[in-house]
């Protein structure tokens, strides 16, 4: 614990006590000549000192905070690596599994299918040999080669769930041929990310306007303290 929070419970009062009374101060202040710009700046200059003083303040139970998390993050980690790995192969189990029976399945109804079709074209051949019109042995050959239906087999029952899934990679070197509508910000989150990666572009290239977006030239203050 940092020593100066334990030890100068005051200071973190002062801090606190400024911080909440410099806002009323900026939002009255009234800037209309000179002199006002002078008291601005002072006020500015002061603003980042005691943000610096908070900073430094907070700066040691902060790092012991964050010591203390990445600890127990790491120990939660190394609790869950075995049962993520053994879920993992478990389910790929499952899976193959699934897709074995499944093919069996399909063989099986695949070979009675044949055996009907095979069953029909025999019936149709004894029919024709005893006179049959060919009307009468075509009609008997379709109706027996209609496909098989499918044998109900026990439903494969579990907790566990299936679904398609997808891995994606963009090709280095293709990205051009992406087409636009998928590259186009859809939510928030895509929104902000793209305008802060054409405020970067605008900060290189002058504020040079991109077709679609707005390009607004603004101004920020840097203060210095005291």
């Amino acid at each position: 614990m940092n020593t100066t929070v334990m030890t100068k419970p005051s200071l973190g009062e002062d801090l606190s006590r400024r911080a909440n009374t410099i806002l009323d101060f900026c939002r009255n202040l009234i800037i209309d000549d000179d002199d006002g710009f002078s008291v601005a700046d002072r006020k500015a200059s002061e603003t980042a000192s005691l943000e610096k003083g908070i900073i430094e303040y907070w700066k040691d139970p902060k790092a012991s905070a964050y010591k203390s998390w990445k600890i127990i993050c790491a120990k939660e980690s190394e609790m869950l690596t075995p049962i993520k790995e053994g879920g993992k192969e478990l389910t790929a189990k499952m899976r193959m599994y699934r897709m074995h029976r499944e093919k069996i399945e399909r063989t099986q109804q695949e070979a009675k299918q044949l055996k009907r079709e095979t069953d029909a074209r025999v019936e149709a051949f004894k029919l024709a040999e005893q006179g049959a019109p060919k009307e009468v042995t075509d009609a008997v050959a379709k109706l027996l080669s209609e496909p098989v239906e499918t044998s109900s087999t026990q439903e494969l029952r579990s907790k566990t769930s299936f679904a398609l899934d997808y891995e994606v990679r963009v090709i280095k070197g293709k990205e051009h041929l992406i087409p636009a509508e998928i590259l186009k910000p859809t939510t928030p989150q895509m929104v902000k990310a793209l305008e802060a990666k054409v405020k970067k572009l605008a900060k290189l290239t002058g504020g040079e306007q991109i077709p679609g977006l707005e390009i607004i030239q603004t101004e920020t203050a840097r203060r210095r303290q005291i």
